[in-house]
């Protein structure tokens, strides 16, 4: 009886534990040798030797965000979705350059992706702030029960946080959605960023220690110029060390205008050699330090990289930026 009792316990575990099953269907005249798939958090990633039909399996319960891979030598087409859980259905094929997806089966947030952001891309050329808003906060309502919500979101942050006004109305939101998609990617990057911005005017940076280019650890201090960019990275960030070239660059320019730039590293410490030598080999000699154990970065809420956040000598956060040629445009570098 106690082992029948088991197997039925075994029985529902398994059918409670919901699947997503993703058939692709890609026909090509290309020497394609594998396909993948994996979520974004990459908590499940799967791949498999190049036929015209493969079948994905996900333990998905709800609607996640997917890339799909198929690999061809040293060249690979991808494609980021959105897709529902459940038996879905993708038919796509490949261009010189790229993967098309030409139809989703069962999948109607995949539709309501491309839908949202192509009309995002249309609305941007208004350059109209307001309507820009409006329709970035009226698409988070609509899809405030499912986590591509935190997609919306993103832009809307990007776009907003240095404007607390601008969070303010979209935090009533996010607290109204609450933390049942904690468990999501992007939920730290958008709601924890956005409460971060909101509750935290000032940095005490001498709270903080870093390792220096001797790998002694040590404290940072503001003086010697009246603003501070500080640049959070890491070494497998490609746009991380496209902008650093950008900011050898200006180094004479920020220096005019009393600014300084210090680079922290948010790589693991087992990554110092790499970091090092990495700075050394582009000589880059501004001030760079990496991260103990990620404090700042975490106290700070940074979940993505590149990010710069402007201080004052005093420790005031001023801004945040995601580029840095956004800084060169704001600040007037380029001139």
């Amino acid at each position: 009886m106690r082992t029948l009792k088991f197997a039925i316990v075994l029985l529902l575990n398994f059918h409670s534990k919901a699947q997503t099953n993703i058939q692709i269907i890609l026909k090509t005249d290309k020497q394609i040798d594998s396909v993948d798939a994996f979520d974004l958090s990459q908590k499940e990633n799967y791949s498999f030797p190049y036929k015209d039909t493969l079948t994905f399996n996900f333990n998905k319960k709800d609607i996640d965000c997917y890339y799909i891979r198929y690999h061809e030598k040293t060249k690979m087409y991808r494609k980021q979705i959105w897709l529902n859980n459940g038996d879905l259905v993708i038919k796509a094929h490949i261009t010189n350059n790229d993967l098309v997806i030409d139809t989703v089966m069962n999948s109607p947030i995949y539709y309501k992706a491309i839908f949202f952001y192509s009309s995002y891309s249309n609305i941007l050329k208004t350059n109209d702030s307001i309507k820009i808003n409006s329709f970035l906060l009226k698409s988070y309502k609509e899809n405030i029960d499912n986590i591509f919500s935190y997609s919306i979101g993103q832009n809307y942050l990007l776009r907003n946080q240095n404007s607390k006004l601008d969070l303010y109305n979209f935090k009533s939101l996010l607290d109204r959605q609450g933390d049942g998609f904690k468990w999501f990617l992007l939920y730290p990057i958008v709601v924890d960023r956005v409460n971060n911005i909101l509750s935290i005017d000032k940095l005490r940076i001498s709270d903080f220690t870093f390792f220096d280019k001797q790998n002694k650890k040590s404290k940072l201090n503001l003086t010697g110029s009246d603003y501070y960019i500080l640049d959070f990275w890491f070494l497998g960030c490609a746009p991380c060390r496209q902008e650093h070239k950008e900011i050898k660059l200006s180094l004479n320019k920020l220096k005019e205008k009393n600014i300084q730039v210090i680079s922290i590293s948010t790589d693991s410490p087992d990554k110092y050699k790499s970091w090092r030598t990495y700075l050394t080999k582009n000589k880059y000699t501004w001030r760079n330090y990496m991260e103990d154990n990620k404090s700042l970065s975490k106290y700070l809420s940074i979940g993505s990289c590149p990010k710069y956040v402007i201080v004052k000598k005093n420790g005031e956060i001023i801004e945040s930026y995601d580029s840095f040629p956004d800084i060169s445009k704001k600040y007037m570098l380029n001139k």
